[in-house]
């Protein structure tokens, strides 16, 4: 195990509280265990931690090997550690060859507490930082039968505001409309309503010409009625 897992486990375990993980667990539909560490909590554990691991000279591969193995540990409480990390990161640090890093933590462990963070803003900010690379990396989310990648792509513009392409967001919208499931509905409404914050009269004309219809369409126009 690498040193700086080790050091975090032993953080992590000296705070664990058996009661809240088993509340933690049911929140989150028993698909992952919880050491029991809220998000404040455990945000001001790990800051000596963080400071630590941002302060080594590590390179791009040797912080997404450490990414890695922290992903793998059990409890979820590493995998949203990696997130705080991953965001803390200098944009200008990143690289064209990151894509398949992202896409590797979107797809392992997945569920909507990781990958929504992961889309709106890495990925959302990996495209607007490559936008070659960028644009084939959601063509391929788009082709992907994960519905995690699908949801990704439905959501990367999240934070865009008025540099959301509404072409290509309506473009996207349209072709997983078809996909009744939860996440991508949810996904599809989520994504035009906060487009909507910025181009309401437009979102509006989306949302018709699309012909929405259930949660896609609620969540679409909670905000726009």
């Amino acid at each position: 195990m690498h040193s700086l897992v080790a050091e975090l486990t032993d953080i992590f375990r000296q705070h664990a509280n058996p009661s809240k993980a088993e509340e933690m667990e049911r929140y989150m539909k028993n698909l992952f265990p919880f050491i029991g560490i809220q998000a404040p909590t455990r945000r001001s554990l790990h800051k000596t931690w963080l400071k630590q691991a941002t302060e080594q000279t590590l390179t791009s591969d040797q912080r997404w090997e450490l990414v890695q193995e922290l992903w793998l540990q059990s409890e979820r409480e590493y995998q949203h550690t990696c997130i705080d990390w991953i965001g803390s990161w200098n944009k200008k640090e990143w690289v064209v060859e990151d894509s398949s890093h992202l896409t590797w933590i979107l797809t392992n462990k997945s569920w909507w507490d990781s990958v929504d963070i992961i889309a709106s803003h890495f990925v959302g900010n990996y495209c607007k930082n490559f936008p070659k690379e960028g644009a084939q990396l959601i063509q391929s989310y788009r082709a992907s039968y994960n519905i995690w990648l699908n949801r990704t792509a439905i959501l990367f513009q999240l934070k865009y505001k008025k540099e959301t392409d509404l072409h290509l967001l309506e473009k996207i919208c349209a072709q997983f409309e078809p996909n009744k499931e939860f996440f991508i509905q949810k996904a599809i409404g989520w994504s035009l309503r906060e487009a909507g914050k910025t181009f309401p009269t437009e979102i509006k004309a989306i949302v018709e010409r699309l012909n929405l219809s259930g949660l896609a369409r609620r969540e679409a126009l909670r905000r726009l009625s």
